[in-house]
């Protein structure tokens, strides 16, 4: 069973009609749009003669992954409107994904900016500006910690059997809490301090950083199950942490010390089965509707 999966794994569609096929078996992606948001488009789905609209123009404007050509590629049928999505998008844009199908390079996904006027035929259409042909694994958050264009080169099994660290993953634990630091820490040193235009990724990626990445390695350091270069790794990176507590403490932020604190405590009640989730409100109400609910209006404020 498992090497049928992973057979399955590695078959790519390589032709327009696979891939059709391929995405026809998958529910079709809801668009989520929120009060203030007010698209001028809906998403579409090509036909064959707005499919061939695109490969035309890949290769009008020579539109290409790097060892690949601009006639290597085939169509995501789904386009996704992303007008309203950015700040300086323009109104009339669209986002069309594009597999490429050159010998080897099967996994790799991108996609072209293209106005609704050129999806509808319109050969007096706003043409947007080309962009680069980016890798969709290069816009992730994490990809700047990857060593391959399309990932970490150890994944899944191969990383648990990969010698010479106890615990798989570690390295890349590491990897991504160090990066963090190095975010917040320039953040600090810039002196934007909460600028919110700066502020949202260096302090989501600390936040999320220790509070997973980081109680694990503390809960494998519990247990003995770190080896010396990992162990030596984390310790470094509290010492770092140590050395900066007087800018996390600035920038309203986490220190390494009191969560791995608490974290320990949650593992302990967890193995003597005494640690519960606490319940959380999935659907709360607006802030209208719950200050009504509590006796308070906007009038009385």
């Amino acid at each position: 069973m498992f090497k049928k999966s992973m057979t399955q794994k590695k078959t790519r569609p390589r032709t327009q009609a696979e891939l059709d096929a391929y995405i026809a078996a998958r529910p079709r992606p809801v668009r989520n749009t929120f009060e203030g948001m007010y698209p001028l488009h809906e998403d579409i789905e090509l036909s064959d003669e707005q499919v061939q609209i695109v490969l035309d123009y890949l290769k009008e404007v020579d539109f290409h992954l790097p060892g690949a050509t601009a006639d290597e590629f085939i169509v995501v049928r789904w386009a996704r409107y992303t007008g309203f999505q950015f700040l300086q998008e323009p109104l009339e844009a669209y986002a069309v994904g594009l597999r490429c199908t050159h010998p080897g390079m099967e996994d790799q996904h991108t996609f072209i900016r293209m106005s609704w006027g050129q999806l509808m035929g319109d050969p007096e259409a706003v043409r947007l500006p080309v962009n680069e042909p980016v890798l969709a694994s290069d816009m992730m958050t994490l990809a700047r910690y990857r060593d391959t264009r399309t990932g970490p080169s150890r994944t899944g099994v191969d990383a648990y059997a990969a010698s010479g660290n106890f615990v798989p993953g570690a390295d890349f634990d590491l990897k991504l809490l160090n990066g963090a630091l190095d975010d917040v820490l320039e953040q600090h040193l810039n002196g934007k301090g909460r600028e919110v235009n700066s502020w949202w990724n260096p302090a989501l990626n600390w936040g999320v950083a220790l509070a997973g990445r980081y109680p694990r390695l503390k809960y494998f350091e519990s247990k003995g199950r770190l080896d010396e270069k990992s162990l030596a790794a984390l310790h470094a990176f509290e010492a770092r942490a140590a050395h900066a507590e007087t800018a996390l403490q600035e920038l309203g932020l986490a220190t390494p010390a009191s969560v791995a604190e608490s974290a320990l405590k949650q593992a302990e009640k967890a193995e003597r089965g005494k640690f519960s989730r606490q319940h959380r409100i999935r659907d709360p109400q607006p802030l209208t509707e719950s200050e009504n609910r509590q006796g308070s209006t906007f009038k009385d404020s």
